[in-house]
């Protein structure tokens, strides 16, 4: 069934909103950094986010879609979406706003090159030449990119930008990595419960972390502005943004969702320079922009499917929504305020 005009002006904002919530959240952490520790502030965010899916786990409980082996499929997902939270919230304490949304486009190169390994389907690619300007793009941009950073010219600033750099590398490996997982161990789940029973997972390893290493005993010193942030982050960065998404996904398709995603670290810079003062060079706004071509690239080189339709999936929107978002390209993967790979329905599932 096609989208009224109604309904694709609501998905155009959601989508909207969504780029802008992923966009804010690099910022907002940035000015935790002083106050908390990396563990704490991770240990505080995911859980609380966790949380707002609740109620969600309950209804599908209701309707006995919730067993132990869901359980156990959840795991290697949440696995990688948890060592890549690790990193995720590492970065803010190395490295600058904007520089943290232009590194993490680099996790469609993981996904990419888990799903060649994974599914059949994806190695069509490499018969593909725009496949390899895309990637050649990606890569070229992503070091261009962490070359030209304007740090201060001590040994200790120089290094603590290249462990940044490290930090961002891992983080968008193991990203990469949750959005291939997801697909292969999920993709007859409903997704909106597949991230909600992979973020209490999450949530377990963020929690054990903030105990083991985490500054809790600064939190009572945190006043109102902080717990905003903490807050603001939380909801906008991994509830909100992942209903956005959703939304938008089932309305616009997954392919028009990704492709504006690839906007978010755009918005990221802007809103860094306005609130934290933090201005980009002209080489690293160059190397960012290769990066994000790229992206665009490897997105409208996806494979097309030429299966046929399944009965039972005829109700869902479009033909990008009825089949499963091909993880190594068009991929919605990028953070905690960006995980989940996943398109509007399932196997017939619509996400509602």
């Amino acid at each position: 069934m096609q989208a009224t005009g109604r309904e694709k002006l609501l998905g155009a904002l959601a989508l909207i909103g969504c780029v802008f919530c992923w966009g804010v959240v690099p910022v907002i952490l940035r000015q935790l950094a002083p106050v908390i520790n990396a563990w704490t502030a991770n240990g505080i965010r995911y859980p609380l986010a966790a949380l707002c899916y609740w109620p969600v786990l309950w209804w599908f409980y209701r309707r006995h879609e919730i067993d132990g082996t869901l359980l156990k499929r959840s795991l290697v997902p949440a696995l990688f979406a948890w060592l890549g939270q690790v990193f995720w919230g590492l970065a803010p304490y190395y490295l600058p706003a904007s520089a943290i949304g232009f590194y993490v486009r680099f996790s469609m190169v993981a996904a990419l090159g888990a799903a060649m390994l994974l599914f059949r389907d994806e190695r069509r690619l490499l018969v593909t030449p725009r496949f390899y300007v895309g990637l050649l793009l990606v890569v070229g941009g992503f070091l261009w990119f962490s070359m030209v950073q304007d740090v201060d010219s001590t040994h200790a600033a120089a290094t603590r930008h290249w462990q940044g750099f490290l930090i961002m590398l891992a983080c968008s490996l193991f990203f990469g990595f949750y959005g291939v997982s997801v697909r292969y161990a999920l993709s007859d789940v409903n997704p909106i419960l597949g991230f909600a029973v992979v973020s209490q997972f999450v949530s377990v390893g963020t929690i054990t972390t903030m105990l083991l290493w985490g500054d809790m005993e600064r939190l009572p010193a945190l006043n109102s502005t902080d717990w905003f942030r903490v807050a603001s982050s939380t909801l906008l960065g991994i509830s909100f943004g992942h209903i956005l998404m959703y939304y938008s996904v089932k309305r616009l398709g997954a392919s028009i969702t990704s492709s504006v995603q690839t906007l978010t670290p755009f918005v990221t810079a802007v809103i860094a320079l306005w609130v934290l003062g933090e201005v980009m060079t002209a080489d690293q706004w160059a190397g960012g922009i290769v990066m994000v071509v790229g992206a665009l690239v490897l997105i409208v080189t996806q494979p097309k499917k030429h299966r046929p339709p399944r009965p039972e999936a005829a109700h869902c929107q479009d033909d990008a929504a009825a089949a499963p978002l091909e993880v190594g390209v068009g991929s919605l993967a990028v953070a905690d305020e960006d995980p989940a790979t996943l398109p509007s329905c399932y196997n017939g599932r619509s996400i509602q």
